[in-house]
């Protein structure tokens, strides 16, 4: 457990001082995914995270997706710090950013199987970002990911982002920049209970899907903190058909006047296997292993919000899983 603890912090950390940040954006990217030691080429796409501190320096947190070349189907996720290169009066950026990276990857192996193997690489990227009069912004990004005795690839990814300030200032501020807030206003989280339904999706060669279902109940212990518990029904697909029971701890922001959650997470669920449970079933049926996951809300109402969550569930036994679910919510927050 303190070990998953220590592979999570990097990313983690990013949000733990709200605060210090001048501007947040959102993008997403796609583009395609080469390796010089591979003939083949992949789809890549990108979702990012960006915190300006000022005009010269900014932090990510991000996840890439690597698609699918010769006997790796490898994703990730990337934190970085970023050096910035205002030009053209802060309509167009230059950023060069590196860090970490932890990686899944789903291996081929002779004889026709595969093997999850994850650990640590790290991440190198140069973007440009034009920025425009509203909120959005084009962003292209190159990125060079190093893992050492695995596969380096680089992607090449191109999209859309938008600033997630809340509140537009009485006086212009320049692209690329944001308004200040007042983060004494910040609430925490009130209690909420979310029913969610989706699909599970195996990470082996055959992509296995099956219906994923879940019930999340949430409360907020701090002021950008979270906690959770969840019960998650993991599906009936041919490799296994599992329950389990998290828990997380959240760093979370809102955005929109508090309409926007979004946030990650990180801990242990412990999950019972029913195909291990069954006659011809082999080994324990009960196992712990982690759960990260992205969320993000909007609030329709003071009290009923939508929800979407990205789960991945990372095992010890070559049986990783991510879970995509949407649902329905209600918030008992004064």
């Amino acid at each position: 457990m303190r070990t998953m603890c220590r592979n999570w912090l990097p990313f983690l950390g990013l949000l733990l001082f709200p605060c210090l940040v001048m501007a947040q954006d959102l993008s997403l990217l796609v583009g395609k995914t080469e390796s010089a030691v591979s003939p083949t080429t992949g789809r890549a796409w990108q979702v990012e995270f960006r915190e300006a501190f000022g005009r010269y320096l900014a932090a990510s947190v991000s996840y890439v997706n690597e698609g699918h070349v010769r006997d790796h189907k490898r994703d990730g996720l990337g934190a970085q710090l970023w050096g910035r290169v205002p030009l053209f009066r802060h309509q167009v950026s230059l950023d060069f950013g590196g860090g970490p990276y932890r990686y899944f990857d789903t291996q081929t192996v002779t004889g026709g199987g595969f093997v999850n193997v994850s650990g640590w690489g790290g991440i190198a990227s140069a973007s440009t970002t034009l920025y425009t009069k509203s909120p959005w912004f084009a962003r292209f990004m190159v990125n060079h990911i190093y893992v050492p005795k695995n596969l380096d690839a680089n992607t090449y990814v191109l999209g859309v982002g938008y600033h997630l300030w809340e509140e537009r200032p009485e006086e212009p501020v320049k692209p690329g920049e944001a308004p200040q807030t007042d983060e004494s206003k910040r609430k925490t989280t009130g209690d909420e209970i979310t029913l969610s339904i989706g699909q599970t999706v195996v990470n082996s060669l055959q992509d296995q899907k099956g219906f994923a279902g879940g019930v999340e109940f949430r409360k907020g212990i701090a002021g950008y903190i979270d906690w959770t518990m969840s019960w998650l029904n993991m599906g009936n697909v041919k490799v296994n058909r599992r329950n389990g029971l998290g828990m997380q701890i959240w760093l979370v922001d809102e955005y929109f006047k508090g309409r926007f959650p979004v946030g990650i997470g990180a801990g242990p669920i412990y999950f019972i296997d029913r195909r291990k449970n069954s006659p011809g079933g082999q080994g324990n049926p009960g196992d712990l292993a982690g759960l990260v996951s992205l969320s993000a809300a909007y609030f329709f109402s003071e009290q009923w919000y939508a929800r979407f969550h990205w789960n991945r569930v990372f095992t010890f036994n070559n049986t990783d899983a991510d879970l995509f679910l949407a649902g329905i919510g209600y918030s008992f927050r004064e």
